[in-house]
């Protein structure tokens, strides 16, 4: 049986396990090995491991990956556009410009 290091928080590791086994990919000891070196090395460029356990389990992965920072940065920008996050022509264009 392995131990999980202190870093990797319990919940979102129990859910990732859980989402792998629900869509008929469990996890053998090789690939849990494989995914702590594997979130060793996320967090080492700075992602949170419990938000890519998050991201993968939210997303049916079976993989693990680097946050999609981008995709949140642009998805933050366009809620904020307009008056009550409508988007009109003039300030969609102006987003755009700034991306």
């Amino acid at each position: 049986m392995i131990t999980l290091p202190g870093w990797i928080p319990a919940e979102q590791w129990a859910g990732y396990i859980e989402m792998r086994k629900k869509i008929r990919k469990p996890m053998t000891e090789r690939a849990i090995k494989m995914a702590i070196t594997t979130l060793d090395c996320l967090r080492e460029t700075g992602n949170d491991p419990g938000a890519v356990l998050d991201q993968s389990t939210f997303n049916s992965w079976q993989g693990l990956f680097a946050l999609k920072q981008e995709e949140k940065k642009a998805q933050s920008r366009f809620t904020s556009l307009g008056k009550q996050g409508q988007v009109t022509a003039n300030n969609l264009q102006d987003w755009l410009e700034e991306a």
